[in-house]
This record gives structure tokens, sequence and C-alpha cells, in this order.
């Protein structure tokens, strides 16, 4: 581009010089103009080209907890890669790879977010291979579109707390436990697993689970676009579909193997023809 500057303004003060040589001065640099605006044309298609040649696969597999273990995956880690590829210039899209029974609440709305705000910059598609429930559901709701494979399952939507009650079983063994708490706080651990729970821990654990499974419903309906009653009322209550009656309810979109995933989403090449065309163009 400088050099081409540098031509037309000598060729600027040659043509002030002789008017006849003008004439064919201007005629030269009318076709160097051309041909400078066919250089910056084919920059700038070979910058979209080299910006967006990549997918990113990410695995989402086993029990999902905050920071990961040696038995299943990390949420904070699935956010954190899921973000970098959505910032990636060189990343035309996104596969989550997802074969998970689901995992704690702590995380998880931050790995949906972090999959929802990828799927707004770029295709980020959810392929379920072989299962997505409960907090994977979740986080596969968030993304451009669902796939299952054939023998894929979903759903188990909502919240559960689990307690259990060894006071009988450890009475029957003689061992006795003795809970001895500050008396600034006396409803510490009060979900401990040596006696019954309380009237008062029960509507408290109660209202928890409540709010989280409302909130799972919430994000569930964002993501697929569909009100919050729908999925409460008909994305299986809790229970896990399969997918020919996920796709009739609506908590997928599709079909497909991996291997069709991963083929639909590679960037396509120009084809030759087309190619020719933007050469013609330029001439």
């Amino acid at each position: 581009m400088a050099k081409g500057l540098k031509l037309r303004q000598v060729l600027a003060e040659i043509s002030s010089i002789d008017a006849v040589v003008a004439l064919d001065m201007s005629a030269l640099a009318d076709c160097l103009a051309r041909v400078a605006a066919r250089d910056e044309a084919a920059a700038a298609s070979a910058t979209v080209t080299t910006q967006a040649n990549k997918i990113a696969l990410i695995q989402i597999a086993g029990p999902l907890t905050p920071r990961g273990s040696w038995y299943g995956a990390s949420l904070s880690g699935i956010a954190s890669s899921v973000a970098r590829a959505a910032s990636d210039p060189d990343i035309a899209g996104i596969i989550l790879d997802i074969d998970s029974p689901g995992g704690t609440v702590s995380g998880t709305p931050e790995a949906a977010a972090a999959v929802a705000d990828a799927a707004s910059k770029k295709p980020c598609v959810a392929c379920v291979n072989t299962l997505a429930a409960s907090a994977a559901y979740w986080i596969a709701s968030q993304a451009s579109e669902i796939v299952m494979t054939p023998s894929a399952d979903v759903g188990s939507i909502g919240a559960m707390i689990m307690h259990v009650d060894y006071g009988k079983a450890l009475e029957e063994a003689g061992i006795g436990v003795t809970i001895i708490r500050s008396e600034q706080s006396p409803l510490k651990n009060e979900a401990h697993p040596f006696g019954p729970l309380s009237d008062d821990a029960r509507a408290f654990l109660q209202k928890r689970a409540n709010d989280a499974g409302a909130d799972f419903i919430k994000a569930v309906a964002g993501g697929r676009k569909v009100t919050q009653s729908k999925v409460k009322d008909e994305f299986g209550q809790g229970r896990v579909f399969g997918a020919r009656e996920a796709m009739a309810r609506g908590m997928a979109d599709r079909v497909a193997t991996m291997s069709d995933v991963i083929a639909g989403m590679l960037p396509k090449p120009p084809s030759r023809s087309a190619r020719r065309r933007s050469a013609l163009a330029f001439e």
C-alpha cells in the first residue's frame, strides 16, 4: 500500500508537467487503483479464513463438582474452557461432549452461564453422548442446540437433598454420638446423620431444594426458549427420557452421532468456482 501510494504521487507530478502524458498516466493510475483494491480484498478474505478455522471439543464427563476430583469433572474448569473457546478468534464453533449424571448445584449456574455466553457469540452444540442428567442437562440447555446420540438420555430436572439417619444402627452397635455446639450457633450442622431431622431442619432443606429447582427450571426455559410452565409440566418433573421421547417433549433438537456433529461443525473451505468468481470480480 505504501509503495502504491508513492507511485501515484510520482504519476501525479509527471501529469502536472506534461498534459499529453497525463492521459496515459491517468489510465495507469486507474489500473493501479484496481490492483490495490484487489490486494486489499484478498488480504481481508485471508484474514476471515484464518480467524475461524477450528472447532473446540470440550468434554463434560462423570459427576460434576465445583473444582473437580479424580472421578469427575470440574465445573469451574468447564466454565473456563468454554470462555476461552468463545473468545478465541481461531475457533469457529464449540461442541460439548456430554456424558454426565449431573452433580452439585454449586458451580453449575456459572458453567451454564459460560455456555450461554458462548452460544451468543458462535455456534455451541451440546452433544449428549450418552447422558445429560440433572446439572449436565442444565448446562446443555444453554447451548445453541442439543443433539442426542441414538441411545442417549436426558432429563432429571430439579434439585435433591438427601439425609441419612444412622442413629438406630449406631445405637444397636452400642455407639452413642454426642454433639456439642457453640451457644451462638444452635442450628449448626442440624442435618447431621446421627439422628432424625427436626421439623425446622426439614423445612429449611426443603426451601433450599425448592429454590435450586426453581432456578434450574428458569434456566432451562430460557435456554430452550419455552415457558417455565412447559418445563415444569412437560420436561419430566425429574424423570429421564431417551432420544425419541425427549425430542417429542422439546428437550432436544435432533438425533445424530458425535461424528455427524463434528462433520457438520467443521469449517467448509471455499469452492473452486467461488474462488474463481472472486478473482474475476477484480479483473
